[in-house]
C-alpha cells in the first residue's frame, strides 16, 4: 500500500498537540492529528482543572473554622456530602472537557485520525490501515502516572492515581498519599479538608516543590494540623482485612486506599521510535539538545509531557506552538524558555519563580536573601488567615534577582 504524503503529522490531541495544530493550520492544510482518544486534554480530564474544583470545595468547607471569628455562628454543624462533592467535581470536569471537544469541531472530521500512530521504517507512520509519509512530525503524546511494579497487582482498585481519583463515587475514611510534589500535596490536602484521614509519604526534603528551608519549616508546621507527614519511603502491603498496611523504616499504619503521585512518564514506549532511530533514556525521554524541541538533523519534534521540559500547562502550550511553527517552516525549534513559574494551590499557596533554593544553595555566600512576612498584614488579619512569607534571592555581585519563593 502506498503511503499518503503529508506535510505535518501531529501525534496527540492534548494541550501541546492542539497548540501545534493551531500553528500548523495557518501554514498548510496538509496535516493530520493522530489520537485514538479520549479527547479533551489531560489537564481538563484529570489534572489541574478537576483538581482545582475539588480544592475549591475542600477549602470552602475548611473555612468554617474561621466563621465564628467573623460573627457567623453554626459553622460547626456543617457537614460534607463526599459523594455529592465528587459528583459536582465530575460535572464541572465534564463541562470543561466538552468545551475542548467543541473547539475541535471545525477540523475534527477532516483532519483527525482516531487511531494510535505507529512509526515504521523509512519515515512511514501507520494509523489503523492507513500509512502516511510526513515531512515533519510533532510528537505530543502526553504521559502516564509512574506506579512501582507489582503495586497494581497487589492492591487492585484500592490504588489510585490522579488519572482516576476524580471517578471515586465516595471518599474513604483513610488514605495514604505517596509523593508530596504539587499533585500529591494538592490532592492530599483537599482530601484531608473533606474529612479523610490522610498520611503523606515522601523521602524528599521538599513539599510541593518548596525547598527553601525557612519557608519549608513554616509550611510543614501549617500542614501538620491537617495531615500526617512521613518523611520516608513506604511500601504498601495488602492485608486480609481488606486494608492496606503502609510500612516504612520506623513505623506502620493502615489505610483504606492509596493515592500514588510519584511523577509521570512520557507515553512514548509503544510509538515505535526505534524505527526512526530515536533512542530514549532510562526515564523514557528523548535526548534533546538544551533549548531545542527537535532532534538534531531531523524534523521530529517533541512537545509537552512527551519532551523534556517542565510538566506545566503553560509550558506545554508554548512548546506545542513552537513545535508546530518550526515544523511548518521546516526549521530547528530553538528557543529561550520563559522564566520558570510554578504555583501550587494548597493553603497556604506556594509560588516559585526563577531559580529555586535547590539550585542556589551551593552558592550561599554569593547570594543575598530578602524576606518579607505576611503574618501581620492587613489582608491576613481581615481574612483571619495564616499569613505566610516571601523570600527573594539576588546575586550580590550584580544585584540581579535570580528567583523567589512564596
Amino acid at each position: 500500500m502506498m503511503a499518503e504524503p503529508l506535510d505535518i503529522a501531529i501525534i496527540g490531541a492534548g494541550t501541546a498537540g492542539l497548540s501545534a495544530r493551531a500553528e500548523v493550520a495557518q501554514v498548510t492544510d496538509s496535516y493530520r492529528v493522530f489520537d485514538p482518544g479520549p479527547y479533551g486534554t489531560f489537564c481538563a480530564r484529570a489534572a489541574c482543572m478537576p483538581s482545582k474544583a475539588l480544592l475549591h470545595s475542600a477549602h470552602a468547607y475548611h473555612r468554617r473554622h474561621a466563621l465564628e471569628a467573623l460573627g457567623i455562628l453554626g459553622g460547626d454543624a456543617l457537614k460534607v456530602d463526599a459523594a455529592r462533592v465528587m459528583e459536582e467535581t465530575r460535572k464541572l470536569r465534564d463541562s470543561l472537557v466538552e468545551g475542548v471537544k467543541d473547539s475541535m469541531e471545525s477540523w475534527r472530521d477532516t483532519h483527525l485520525v482516531p487511531h494510535a500512530a505507529i512509526l515504521e521504517p523509512d519515515g512511514i507512520l501507520r494509523a489503523g490501515e492507513t500509512r502516511f509519509r510526513p515531512r515533519a512530525t510533532v510528537i505530543a503524546t502526553g504521559s502516564q502516572p509512574v506506579v512501582p511494579e507489582g503495586w497494581r497487582d497487589r492492591l487492585g482498585d484500592r490504588l489510585l492515581t490522579s488519572d482516576d481519583v476524580f471517578d471515586l463515587r465516595d471518599l474513604p475514611r483513610r488514605m495514604a498519599v505517596i509523593g508530596l510534589g504539587p499533585v500529591g500535596l494538592e490532592l492530599g490536602q483537599a482530601l484531608a479538608r473533606l474529612g479523610v484521614e490522610v498520611t503523606g509519604f515522601d523521602p524528599a526534603a521538599t513539599i510541593g516543590g518548596l525547598a527553601d528551608p525557612d519557608l519549608l519549616a513554616r509550611f510543614r508546621r501549617s500542614l501538620s494540623d491537617e495531615m500526617t507527614i512521613v518523611n520516608a519511603a513506604a511500601d504498601p502491603v495488602a492485608t486480609e482485612s481488606g486494608a492496606i498496611r503502609m510500612d516504612w523504616d520506623g513505623g506502620e499504619t493502615e489505610v483504606d486506599m492509596l493515592l500514588v503521585a510519584m511523577g509521570r512518564r512520557p507515553n512514548l514506549d509503544a510509538l515505535g521510535l526505534e524505527a526512526w532511530d530515536v533512542a530514549l533514556d532510562e526515564d523514557g525521554r528523548p535526548d534533546l539538545p538544551e533549548g531545542q524541541l527537535n532532534l538534531p538533523e531531523t524534523r521530529v519534534y517533541f512537545a509537552g509531557d512527551a519532551g523534556t521540559g517542565p510538566a506545566l500547562l503553560h509550558e506545554a502550550s508554548d512548546e506545542g506552538r513552537l513545535a508546530g511553527h518550526f515544523a511548518a517552516c521546516n526549521g530547528d525549534a530553538r528557543f529561550d524558555r520563559r522564566t520558570p513559574l510554578r504555583m501550587v494551590f494548597s493553603d497556604p499557596q506556594i509560588a516559585l519563580a526563577g531559580a529555586t533554593w535547590d539550585a542556589l544553595k551551593d552558592r550561599a555566600e554569593e547570594i543575598a536573601i530578602g524576606e518579607a512576612s505576611f503574618d501581620q498584614s492587613g489582608r491576613t488579619r481581615l481574612q483571619r488567615a495564616a499569613g505566610g512569607a516571601l523570600r527573594i534571592y539576588a546575586e550580590k555581585a550584580t544585584a540581579r534577582i535570580l528567583g523567589a519563593a512564596i
